[in-house]
């Protein structure tokens, strides 16, 4: 197939159109800035800014699957930057694939649903929730999107992974990656709660399975096959970066009021609170199981991060 991937030099996208490209399809990438160390294969086109102004038909023209993953995902980029790129930018380029491509698979996020799943797993016919602007205007764009497909008759995807980790990840989990690789005490060995999270290897299998699946349509929440507590999951960290797990305890109800002091808040609750998805509908749809184990992602992780530091987990120098 010959497939559109946007966002392809992020997190997710480098390693899909390595997959990709491994499967034997076409693909075609959407960059911010070009690569000299690009995947042999690869045809990048340089879109500076997806929600400018350009020939978003020559871009579609001739493929068959639009991947569409470049999405503004700070808090600090303010609500209408992340509309203009989340929704206005999704909007222009469904539009522009009308009557070209045949799917248009979206990375939308399990945000749509809300912050705390509780004691139940979220599933795809759960009311959405979102809790912050970049929720919001994933939920939005979703609508726009299913309302275009009902139009036109093109065949959408919609992929609503939860917190995505593996080699290059960044934000929050970097940051706990790094409080374990210090081997300095983290105050949460009180904490009882249960998360759900995706390995990149697996989120890229979903998405490519979703690219070619015939039953590939609609909402499909997505994880690996365990979930943990975040005591756990920072134990297993620990070991595969063959650290010691310093967990002390501490009152959950003192961590989030300290968290909400330091300006933490959202940290604090998610490494405390629950969130769970019940992946099980692409399980039977699309015949999908993750092929890789917390632990397999976990290591690969921790192998990326030794070669970012160096053996004693000190940055190198660049």
């Amino acid at each position: 197939m010959r497939i559109l991937v946007t966002g392809a030099s992020g997190f997710v996208g480098t390693a899909l159109c390595r997959e990709l490209l491994a499967r034997g399809h076409a693909v075609r990438a959407a960059v911010r800035r070009l690569s000299p160390s690009a995947q042999t294969g690869l045809r990048q086109i340089l879109i500076p800014d997806l929600a400018g102004e350009f020939d978003r038909r020559a871009l579609v023209e001739g493929v068959d699957a639009v991947v569409h993953l470049a999405a503004v995902a700070h808090h600090a980029a303010g609500e209408p930057e992340t509309r203009r790129v989340n929704v206005d930018a999704t909007a222009r380029l469904v539009e522009a694939a009308a009557g070209l491509a045949r799917r248009f698979v979206f990375m939308s996020s399990v945000k749509v649903h809300g912050e705390d799943s509780g004691n139940a797993a979220y599933t795809e016919s759960d009311p959405p929730r979102p809790e912050d602007s970049y929720g919001r205007s994933k939920l939005e764009a979703e609508r726009l999107l299913v309302e275009h497909a009902a139009r036109s008759g093109m065949e959408l995807v919609l992929i609503r992974p939860p917190l995505v980790y593996g080699a290059g990840v960044k934000a929050n989990f970097l940051r706990l990656l790094s409080w374990v690789d210090s081997g300095l005490p983290l105050p949460l060995a009180n904490v009882r709660n249960r998360r759900s999270l995706i390995y990149l290897g697996n989120l890229v299998d979903a998405l490519a399975r979703c690219i070619e699946h015939p039953a590939a349509r609609g909402p499909f929440l997505l994880s690996d096959e365990e979930t943990v507590s975040t005591p756990e999951l920072v134990s297993r960290i620990a070991r595969a970066l063959k650290r010691p797990a310093r967990l002390v305890p501490l009152p959950t109800e003192f961590l989030r009021w300290a968290g909400r002091v330091v300006g933490r808040a959202d940290e604090i609750r998610r490494l405390t609170g629950n969130l769970v998805v019940d992946a099980s509908r692409a399980r039977r749809l699309l015949d999908w199981h993750p092929p890789h184990t917390l632990d397999q992602g976990l290591a690969d992780t921790a192998r990326w991060l030794r070669s970012e530091r160096g053996s004693s987990g000190r940055e190198r120098t660049r």
